[in-house]
């Protein structure tokens, strides 16, 4: 993000060096008019005791605006856009002053901020009630074609918004992340300009989730010198193995954005040690021919991970973007993106649209270019056709454009919920109430029993079993279980357990943690160990770490992989392997589970879920006690592996324990 209050060049009296700071502009971003830069910030400035505030912000949003390399009126319009926005200069002075162009670029971008895009309400029956803002919206789709700079200063002037709301009141804090997350980040991926879409999404996951995004930047922090160090040396070895093969490429780390990683533990429900892109680097080559030359350097150097490989130069996404994504195990057994690409599709991927204005005057559209107008001339027609259309149908295509795939379930009265796809009857009971979803224990759906983290489907009729007293599950809010889907349940989950006394917390962790080595055949680690997990995870001392698991600010997976951060074969040498098996990766897990028809296929199931392989099993069921005793040889390659393992048996319907095979 942009530091601008912090690093702008100041004269003595405190006051911004306007002319260091144009010089410096002027200098990153190539055709600028300076002296039109300069008389802008000179104007706001001279607008009496407000303008210097003004000026601030108005230079942090050019930043953004000439980061993207929009032209001289964009720089101009960024500069003057709040103090017109506020009334305190009267748009048509800011036209006569600095020309038609930009008076017009603060007449389209004002005209989409009159009212919100999006108000919302969270009653109990009822996901979100919007106010039609049809003619809004339509402005914007206007706006955003008649010249595409619209768009890209609204945007901007979006992520400068955002980056303010941590001093506003929750309400509009909670507006401002709304329309980010379901208007403006589509928008800003739509125009391929993923500059603005990732800091847009990592925002909104900021003020709608604080709960995830702190879990995830605490981990990402906790663990920086040392992941960043092995990027380093991983980029340095791989930039050289390339040019000794005559591949003329640089490569350096890429940015993680907390928002695509929680995305990813949410759709694959995995921890965070699981996301294959939080280690990640790119490599940059002067042409295609070099960008597959490069890649078959990578997966001959290291093994790949067939599922994760898109070739987005083959087959572009829609808005034009270009790169090829493969997932490899490095050289020290953990897995690590990489993105090829040339230099100009890292410009194109970048920039979006925006990229057309680093274009020398006179020179012919390239190809990603053009087929970016050629998108933008098909929203003219569909602009045509909107503008025809009445606003109900127009509010409903924005509705199902900008938001989740959603289910449709009934409670036992009839009232009928919308949930995100894959919602659990934990989080339909978080829906109708939270003191219903605080009493959950159990589910019956279409009448029948049904495990609270299976995945509901339209059409079901669910009927959540309450206690007599609020008492939620801890494990519910471990990602790897999926228990809950939605972001609501999650946090009133989280309150729940943040409101126990700290030392119940503490308890709790360490005991969850404890019974997890257990039932993996590991012994309780040393005092320092523990201590040496928690620096690892960014928390102050082993109390903390105990207490982040125990709230659920923790994962345990990640807890685990924290306190046993082993290789893989170091692994191997302290799991015990299946008796006579020759194979060092195979282990034996017994489980024991109440009898009844389908066991064995649900836990076929779940290996193959996992792609865990089965090597072989036994199994015997007692008439007389009615439980089943499973053994299962299974063959994984690391810890983190057999623990997800190991813990989804436990919570397969029936099931009363699952622990891997002691010595």
């Amino acid at each position: 993000m942009v530091k601008v209050r912090g690093d702008l060049a100041r004269a003595a009296d405190g006051r911004v060096d306007i002319a260091g700071w144009v010089d410096g502009l002027v200098a990153a971003h190539g055709k600028l008019e300076r002296q039109a830069v300069a008389d802008a910030c000179e104007f706001v400035r001279g607008l009496g005791s407000r303008g210097e505030p003004y000026l601030e912000s108005g230079i942090e949003l050019a930043e953004i605006v000439g980061a993207l390399h929009l032209d001289t009126a964009s720089i101009v319009s960024a500069l003057l856009y709040r103090p017109v926005r506020v009334g305190l200069v009267p748009s048509e002075d800011a036209r006569s002053r600095f020309g038609d162009d930009v008076g017009h670029l603060l007449d389209e971008v004002l005209r989409m901020a009159t009212t919100s895009l999006l108000e919302m309400s969270n009653t109990r029956l009822q996901t979100s009630e919007r106010r039609d803002q049809a003619d809004n919206v339509r402005r914007m789709l206007i706006a955003m074609i008649d010249d595409a700079r619209v768009a890209v200063l609204k945007l901007a002037e979006r992520v400068v918004a955002l980056r303010a709301a941590k001093r506003y009141d929750e309400e509009r804090r909670q507006r401002l992340a709304r329309e980010a997350h379901l208007v403006f980040a589509p928008l800003a991926n739509r125009l391929g300009i993923w500059h603005l879409k990732w800091e847009l999404e990592d925002l909104a996951l900021r003020y709608l989730a604080p709960d995830i995004y702190m879990a995830i930047a605490r981990q990402l922090d906790g663990r920086r010198e040392e992941r960043e160090a092995r990027i380093n040396g991983l980029a340095e070895s791989l930039q050289a193995e390339l040019r000794e093969r005559g591949i003329d490429a640089v490569v350096h780390g890429r940015a993680k954005h907390i928002y695509s990683i929680w995305r990813k533990m949410r759709s694959k429900n995995v921890g965070f040690g699981e996301v294959y892109d939080v280690r990640a680097v790119r490599v940059l080559v002067p042409d295609i021919a070099q960008c597959y030359a490069a890649l078959g350097v990578i997966h001959t150097q290291w093994r790949h991970v067939p599922s994760e490989f898109d070739d987005y130069i083959a087959s572009p996404k829609e808005n034009g973007y270009r790169s090829i994504h493969t997932a490899v195990v490095g050289p020290d057994g953990r897995t690590l993106e990489v993105q090829v690409r040339t230099h100009e599709m890292h410009e194109q991927a970048e920039l979006g649209v925006c990229a057309h204005w680093s274009y020398k005057a006179g020179e012919d559209e390239d190809r990603p270019y053009a087929q970016k107008m050629d998108w933008l001339r098909q929203v003219v027609e569909w602009r045509d056709d909107v503008a025809r259309a009445d606003t109900q149908s127009l509010g409903e295509e924005l509705a199902e454009l900008f938001r989740d795939e959603r289910i449709y379930v009934s409670t036992p009265k009839g009232h009928v919920l919308d949930l995100a796809e894959g919602a659990t009857p934990v989080d339909f009971a978080y829906r109708v109430h939270t003191e219903v979803g605080h009493r959950c224990r159990s589910a019956l759906v279409n009448g029948r029993p049904r495990p609270l983290n299976e995945a509901l489907d339209t059409g079901d009729r669910v009927e959540i079993v309450t206690g007599d007293a609020p008492a939620p599950e801890r494990h519910w809010l471990d990602l790897h279980l999926g228990y809950v889907r939605s972001g609501r349940a999650r946090e009133k989950i989280l309150d729940w357990f943040r409101c126990r006394d700290p030392e119940v917390n503490e308890r709790a962790g360490r005991d969850r943690l404890l019974a997890l080595l257990d039932a993996l055949a590991l012994g309780s680690p040393a005092a320092a160990r523990w201590q040496e997990a928690a620096r690892t995870l960014g928390y102050p001392d082993e109390a903390g770490f105990c207490r982040a698991v125990g709230a659920g600010d923790c994962q345990t997976l990640d807890a685990l992989e924290a306190l046993h951060p082993q290789t893989e074969y170091e692994l191997q040498m302290e799991l015990l392997p299946a008796p006579g098996a020759h194979d060092p990766r195979i282990y034996r897990i017994v489980m024991m589970a109440e009898d009844r028809d389908g066991l064995l296929r649900d836990v076929t199931e779940l290996l193959s879920s996992l792609h865990v392989p089965l090597v072989g099993n036994t199994g015997r069921a007692d008439p007389i006690t009615g439980r089943a005793t499973l053994s299962l040889e299974v063959r994984v390659g690391t810890l983190r592996q057999l623990a997800l393992l190991v813990e989804r048996l436990q919570h397969l319907a029936g099931v009363i324990e699952a622990r891997v095979a002691q010595r």
